[in-house]
């Protein structure tokens, strides 16, 4: 088992930088995408409020992920900054843990607003107002800070002096792992990224998921009653329904692909925070170290893939980006003599 995982993370680690790149710039450019056409002002509703400020933070993600991988792969000459390199790291290690925290509970938010919506129709157009989501970004986004703090006090820089002729000094990032007073924050620092940065979001998504997906199937039921009925209120009707049963849907993707990405993930912080063993010996190096080039493109994958959600499964943002773009750069090359025709 653990040749197989020192193999697996030796192969995947000389390709893991290039798949890392890509899916980095693909992450910035698909929620650049997401923010400017969700902030359109046909667009604007509270759920997509929400959907803004994820993209937002999906985004970020992915921009100070590309210059981390740029860093650690790519630049080995410190003639010019002996501490840049490790600065970077450390700054990266510090804010990159921040905005996904902010994303997760973003998430959970996201869910929240829209089982309410769904289960309550009258009431929610009040409890989830466009106000309210704006007031629920702000709170996720200092709860976010106030969580990630025992991680910001985690780490330290570490000196290695070099043994060859260039006598170069090189920094590097460390954690300060049982380094006396820090032993408590470290382990403070386990336990909020097992379990307030990744499983009770992934257990309260698994519930809200279950919820949306019988409100779905309840909709389901009811809508031969409502075809049978020929009248312009009943497909008025059908229409909305139809219309809130696609984003209902396209919302539970998101909130699994999540669940399925997030949770193995945080079990094994957990288990890292519970059992001493795994800080000092070979279960830590061979599970943990070995699959975490892979644990890091899956995460930088789900960053992106929102757009083709988005596109893929919810007709009102497929028709503003086609209309956006697609006719823009058909108009910019139509003659104008038929253009005004």
């Amino acid at each position: 088992m653990q040749n197989d995982l020192e193999q697996f993370s030796s192969a995947y680690h000389q390709i893991h930088s290039y798949i890392a790149i890509l899916l980095c710039v693909f992450g910035v450019l698909g929620n650049s995408l997401n923010i400017f056409i969700l902030t359109r002002k046909k667009m604007i509703s509270t759920m997509n409020i929400l959907l803004t400020a994820l993209a937002v933070f999906d985004g970020l993600k992915s921009a100070v992920h590309l210059p981390y991988i740029i860093v650690v792969y790519y630049i080995h000459s410190v003639s010019h900054s002996p501490t840049g390199k490790a600065r970077y790291i450390m700054f990266y290690a510090i804010v990159a843990i921040v905005f996904h925290t902010a994303s997760i509970w973003l998430t959970v938010s996201l869910a929240i607003f829209r089982y309410i919506a769904v289960k309550f129709p009258l009431r929610g157009v009040t409890l989830c107002s466009k106000y309210r989501a704006k007031l629920t970004i702000f709170i996720v986004c200092v709860a976010a800070v106030g969580v990630c703090l025992p991680n910001s006090l985690s780490y330290s820089y570490v000196r290695h002096d070099s043994d060859d002729i260039s006598n170069e000094t090189r920094w590097g990032v460390k954690m300060m792992l049982e380094a006396g007073d820090y032993s408590f924050v470290q382990r403070l620092n386990m336990w909020f990224l097992s379990l307030i940065v990744r499983l009770l979001p992934c257990l309260l998504l698994l519930v809200l998921s279950i919820l949306l997906i019988q409100e779905l199937r309840g909709a389901a039921k009811s809508r031969p009653k409502l075809t049978g009925q020929c009248n312009s209120e009943s497909d008025d009707i059908i229409e909305r329904r139809t219309e809130t049963n696609r984003t209902t849907g396209m919302l539970v993707v998101v909130v699994v692909l999540f669940i399925v990405i997030e949770l193995p993930h945080g079990i094994l912080i957990l288990l890292l925070a519970i059992s001493s063993d795994f800080w000092n010996f070979d279960i830590y190096i061979s599970i943990y170290e070995s699959l975490g080039d892979l644990i890091d493109d899956i995460t930088l994958m789900n960053n992106g893939i929102n757009f083709v959600i988005y596109c893929t499964m919810s007709k009102k943002f497929r028709d503003t980006f086609m209309e956006m773009f697609c006719r823009n750069a058909m108009s910019k090359y139509t003659p104008t003599g038929i253009r005004n025709i």
